[in-house]
């Protein structure tokens, strides 16, 4: 068995000077790794995180190394022979990384170094010497004074000075008599204290010797503690791959943790001698014990946590004032974020979430239609998102994720890695050498390369949009012919349409009504549309649900149908806007188009009619409807022409949405305006009525009169007489009817205009106090020249429009006049 041992030393000794510059140290930690007890703990996903680590490392480099690996590491778990393959695989990891990483590992617990005392010469007269040694050998470390550097190198060849005697009596002074105990049992007592074993009858003694030896067995209390957390069968270890990448880490903190009480236990209690004292054992521990203690800390806070969550928990200990707390912060948190790293990099490159305990901040959901896929399929998960990650960040992350998927799956467009791919492919490769100890998760690398991502894939989708899926020009067509822009076309249909819509909707057809549609797209500027625009524009009836009998003007609505990617753009609930919108102005629209017909056909009432305050009503709020949104539209116009990434168009695509409902005063903000609106559109609508039943009188009296003048010249030729006494008893009482008649619409057009004019004054006192300014200067144009002011003393108020612009100018030319006054003196 010695002659194999010393073959197995001997290989491994080889192999550590053919792959380390430094090959002691390397040897060192080779052993450290290959003799740990940790490997019946670690788990497959060790294993797994251990192979994508090296597989990015060598993939960094060469293709063919990678390749490589995989085929030695396919033949390495069909080997019975090795059973350690998750040491060897972290032994191999360690080496790469070079002999500075694993000097900063091996050093976690520092020993103390002391070199060798001779009896009588540290010791005073009273005092009974414990055990004496003899040197050690050259490669194993040695009593004297203590070394307190972490990084400090070893020794080898030469020992160290020895101290004057007071300082050295008061480090290695020995303790009294420990009642029947000696100096050496005690010290492996505390030593084997350390690792959670308590032998019988430890710790007795004297007061100062229990109180060391509490100390030190302090190590063991957060030992078990820490094991426990690491232990599967505890039901107290975190589930996850973060959580593993965590375990991990604790236990490559309990590696080097046993290889350095080995490492005293073999100087301080085996050696010739046993040159160890309780004092100097209580000194080693005060590293360990803030170690570990602050491990415990963290290991409590992040209890029941898991992903983003457990990241932002450790993430809270890297801010701590101590330096040490925060290496060892930093340290836990980079082993437990690479899988977060690794799930973040898959999601930004190929939109793909692989996360099967639910860690990532971003969620998928199934059954989603591919409709609403961008808005309802994946969302950010908020107490998911680490600490050191801001919203921004994470709503970039979500919508370029969103990209890939929405680009593969609704535009059936692959999207290829860019220059971005190069960026996080560096945030996969371990840091080497020391001036590289920035973390991925705070290295700025990972802002360039998300805002890289986000770019280029927000860029690509728009771009498919607008060249494939003609996104502006869809834009344009929803403006023009839903919102009533293109003004040829709106006239037209309205007049083609202005017969059948009179019938009631139950006597309507779609089909008539789409030839009709198609007639006014001939003969306007409609026709020079693109043909899928055209093929877009339908005719559609929406009857009401209130129970009343609807003219055709209630039910008719231009739709305009899009489907495909473009339906993320234009969903459902932006299409119930656009038909409110229409539903309103086309209700305007109709109102100034009869009120026109009007006036053209009634020129004997022009006396009466002659001043018709509905039509500026009429004119004044569509033109405020598509001017109060101008710039709204522009600015959505420009945005998807700079090919801006989508959510900036949904939300700019909403926000003129809105501005059209808010001037077409059918806005939520606006509801009390809509009321006041709506009585007086009804009561436009009434004189609309009140002047069919007038013209209809009227044109009856005049037929009347002509028949009778035609019935006069009939007789005078035939020598009769024109006009009998019955037959002028006959028109005076028709004339008189009609005199009635005309006294009654006389009364009925008073009563409408006191009516209408209360309506407005109403509605234009709202409009003044309303918060938005546009609806304000809507009020000014409405009543510019005061008609409605001089009979409502209510339009007076100082928070008016009008009053607010004379305060404004009055403010204006006395501080121009006190200027002015200023200057001469």
């Amino acid at each position: 068995m010695d002659s194999s041992a010393t073959i197995i030393a001997a290989q491994l000794h080889k192999l550590c000077v053919s792959l380390s510059s430094n090959p002691d140290g390397a040897y060192e930690l080779a052993v450290s790794y290959l003799s740990s007890t940790a490997e019946k703990t670690r788990s497959i996903q060790d294993e797994k995180l251990l192979c994508q680590k090296i597989l990015s490392r060598l993939a960094s480099k060469s293709a063919k190394d990678a390749d490589k690996f995989n085929e030695c590491y396919g033949k390495l778990k069909k080997s019975f022979i090795l059973k350690q393959r998750v040491s060897i695989l972290a032994l191999l990891l360690a080496l790469s990384e070079g002999l500075n990483h694993s000097e900063s590992t091996q050093q976690l617990f520092p020993l103390p170094m002391f070199s060798m005392t001779k009896p009588g010469t540290m010791l005073s007269t009273n005092t009974t010497t414990c055990s004496t040694g003899t040197t050690s050998s050259s490669s194993k470390q040695t009593f004297g004074t203590v070394s307190w550097g972490s990084n400090t190198q070893k020794q080898q060849g030469s020992e160290q000075s020895l101290p004057s005697n007071n300082s050295n009596y008061a480090m290695a002074l020995p303790m009294q008599n420990l009642e029947g105990q000696t100096e050496s049992a005690c010290v492996r007592d505390a030593v084997l204290a350390a690792t959670g074993v308590r032998s019988r009858g430890a710790g007795s003694g004297p007061r100062p010797a229990q109180a060391m030896y509490a100390r030190i067995a302090h190590l063991g209390v957060l030992h078990d503690r820490l094991k426990e957390f690491i232990d599967p069968a505890s039901g107290l270890m975190p589930q996850g791959l973060m959580a593993e990448g965590l375990v991990a880490c604790i236990r490559d903190e309990f590696t080097e943790y046993y290889r350095s009480v080995a490492l005293l236990q073999a100087q301080a209690c085996d050696s010739e001698g046993g040159a160890g004292t309780l004092r100097r054992v209580c000194v080693w521990a005060l590293e360990p014990l803030h170690r570990l203690t602050w491990l415990a800390n963290i290991t409590h806070a992040a209890h029941h946590k898991k992903g983003g969550e457990l990241a932002s928990c450790v993430h809270r200990f890297v801010r701590h004032g101590d330096e040490r707390v925060s290496t060892l912060a930093r340290r836990l948190l980079t082993a437990l974020t690479y899988p977060l790293l690794l799930m973040l990099t898959r999601w930004l490159l190929h939109g793909e979430i692989d996360d099967p305990y639910h860690e990532f901040f971003i969620e998928s959901r199934s059954g989603v239609p591919i409709d609403r896929m961008w808005h309802d399929k994946y969302r950010v998960r908020e107490w998911m998102v680490p600490s050191f990650m801001s919203r921004e960040q994470a709503a970039q992350i979500l919508a370029t994720g969103k990209s890939v998927v929405f680009m593969r799956e609704a535009c059936a467009d692959e999207f290829g890695p860019g220059d971005h791919a190069q960026h996080l492919n560096q945030l996969l490769r371990p840091p080497v050498g020391e001036t590289e100890n920035a973390a991925w998760w705070e290295s700025e690398e990972l802002s360039a390369a998300v805002g890289a991502a986000h770019l280029a894939a927000s860029q690509r989708l728009l771009s498919a949009l607008t060249t494939h899926h003609h996104l502006l020009d869809h834009l344009t067509a929803h403006r023009r012919y839903l919102l009533l822009a293109q003004g040829d076309f709106v006239h037209h249909l309205m007049t083609l349409l202005q017969d059948e819509l009179n019938k009631p909707a139950s006597q309507l057809y779609v089909h008539n009504l789409t030839c009709t549609l198609e007639a006014a797209v001939r003969a306007t500027n409609a026709q020079f549309e693109p043909p899928h625009v055209l093929a877009r524009l339908h005719v559609n009836l929406y009857p009401n649900c209130d129970g009343r009998d609807d003219c055709g003007w209630d039910v008719f609505a231009l739709q305009y149908r899009v489907d495909g990617p473009l339906g993320t753009l234009f969903p459902a609930t932006c299409a119930a806007r656009y038909r409110a919108l229409f539903t309103q102005l086309w209700r305007v629209k109709r109102i100034e188009y009869s009120l026109h017909e009007a006036w053209r056909e009634h020129i004997l009432l022009q006396k009466r009619l002659k001043c018709m305050p509905a039509l500026r009503l009429c004119g004044a709020l569509q033109e405020a409807s598509s001017v109060g949104a101008e710039a709204a539209w522009d600015e959505l116009i420009t945005a998807a022409t700079a090919r801006q990434h989508l959510d900036a168009l949904l939300r700019l695509h909403h926000q003129a949405l809105d501005k059209h409902s808010i001037h077409a005063m059918i806005h939520h903000s606006t509801q009390e305006l809509q009321s006041y609106l709506g009585n007086v559109l009804n009561e436009t609508l009434n004189l609309r009525n009140f002047e069919a039943m007038l013209h209809a009188g009227i044109i009856a009296e005049l037929e009347r009169r002509e028949d009778i003048e035609a019935l006069k010249a009939e007789r005078v030729s035939k020598g009769e007489y024109g006009f009998t006494s019955a037959d002028e008893a006959r028109d005076k009482e028709k004339r008189k009817i009609f005199l009635q008649f005309l006294a009654s619409r006389k009364a009925d057009l008073n009563v409408w205009a006191r009516t209408y004019r209360s309506h407005v004054t109403t509605l234009i006192l709202k409009l003044a106090l309303h918060p938005e300014v546009s609806l304000q200067t809507l009020a000014f144009r409405l009543d510019y020249s005061d008609f409605y002011k001089r009979g409502d003393a209510k339009l007076h108020q100082p928070l008016t429009y009008q009053h607010k612009r004379m305060s404004e100018i009055g403010f204006d030319m006395a501080k121009k006049k006190n200027l002015d006054g200023a200057k001469k003196k």
